[in-house]
């Protein structure tokens, strides 16, 4: 085994790079899912919040995956319309007809404070969903729902008030339907699967382990489709803000179009490259049909390749094992980068000169 594997199984080099404790909010997503789910079937949401056509989910960064995965499912269930926006302004088909989840965990995100405003200038209906801050207090002084995140972490670690939480209120107001069996179907596997991957696993029984040791050094490029989209693109942020590592998403079947001609030069990229194909039983045939191809001309470049399979029952454990594995395999990349996955000084830097302008 050489020292870019046993390295992962040195105890003592977590709390040494990750000095906050960051693994182990990443290891209680399973929990932290059980918990939100409940949250979100407690809340009280007024009667007319049922009379919507469409849900807009306003957010970015880890506030909006959430609302991604969410439009994902919801798409695949016959649900309500469910829309990402990760700008300033909202969509102009937002009206009466709309409801907003303003999804900010800080609270104090200019995106997301600037679309509740354009909500309530188009008049649809909003639901803020913050830990607090300014969006909290804003929504209070408008008479706006607030769903508190009692949550302590970065906003990303949020994940499953981000998701489960919302998708759990659009469930009571019959605007999906997703039974609690499911949900809890998908935390048991999640737990299980989280059981397999955890630091005290050795590399050789562990395969978030084995993938980190492969990418390590490497260009990455996760494909994904379909019901996976979302979950790709969690993959993709997450090398970039746990492993602060280059990381590429390309989604099918629209990287069947043009990205897979795009392979083949320069040489020395490829080869120091690897491709993560998301699978899942739900895609459709020729989806599947893309996935074999883009597997096959990655091999030909000489670039590595994986494919990472769901696991469990439903749509909603596919989809939620997959992100389990790739929080873990994020997290050890970080460490065999040698960086402390919870800071990400590029992030706070950007902020800081954002302040102050309109």
């Amino acid at each position: 085994m050489d020292r870019k594997t046993s390295i992962l199984d040195e105890s003592a080099i977590y709390s040494k790079i990750d000095q906050t404790g960051f693994g182990e909010r990443i290891f209680g997503l399973p929990d932290q899912c059980g918990i939100a789910w409940e949250k979100g079937l407690s809340v009280n949401i007024p009667n007319n919040f049922k009379k919507v056509e469409n849900v807009v989910v306003s957010g970015v960064g880890g506030s909006a995956i959430g609302g991604e995965l969410l439009s994902d499912l919801s798409h695949l269930i016959g649900g309500v319309p469910v829309t990402v926006c990760r700008d300033y302004e909202l969509p102009r088909f937002v009206g009466r007809k709309s409801l907003v989840i303003v999804s900010s965990y800080s609270g104090n995100t200019g995106e997301t404070i600037s679309a509740f405003n354009y909500a309530k200038e188009y008049g649809a209906k909003i639901l803020a969903l913050t830990a607090g801050g300014q969006l909290e207090n804003i929504a209070i002084s408008h008479g706006v729902p607030v769903v508190k995140i009692d949550y302590v972490g970065e906003p990303r670690t949020a994940l499953g008030y981000s998701f489960i939480t919302p998708l759990a209120i659009l469930r009571n107001l019959n605007l999906l339907e997703h039974s609690s069996d499911l949900v809890y179907e998908a935390i048991e596997t999640m737990r299980l699967l989280s059981m397999k991957l955890m630091p005290a696993v050795p590399t050789v029984d562990n395969p978030a382990k084995e993938l980190a040791t492969l990418i390590k050094d490497k260009l990455i490029i996760i494909y994904g489709g379909g019901i996976l989209s979302g979950v790709a693109r969690r993959w993709k942020t997450q090398f970039n803000e746990n492993a602060k590592s280059w990381a590429v998403l390309e989604l099918f079947p629209e990287a069947g179009h043009n990205a897979i001609a795009g392979i083949k030069w320069p040489k020395s990229i490829s080869k120091n490259t690897c491709g993560v194909i998301l699978n899942t039983w739900s895609l459709r045939p020729r989806l599947k049909t893309r996935y074999r191809v883009i597997k096959e001309l990655l091999i030909e470049t000489g670039s590595d390749c994986r494919v990472v399979d769901g696991i469990g029952y439903g749509a909603l454990s596919q989809m939620l094992s997959i992100v389990v594995f790739g929080d873990f395999v994020s997290y050890y990349l970080a460490i065999l980068n040698g960086e402390n996955p919870a800071p990400v000084p590029p992030l706070d830097h950007l902020k800081n000169l954002l302040e102050g302008l309109h």
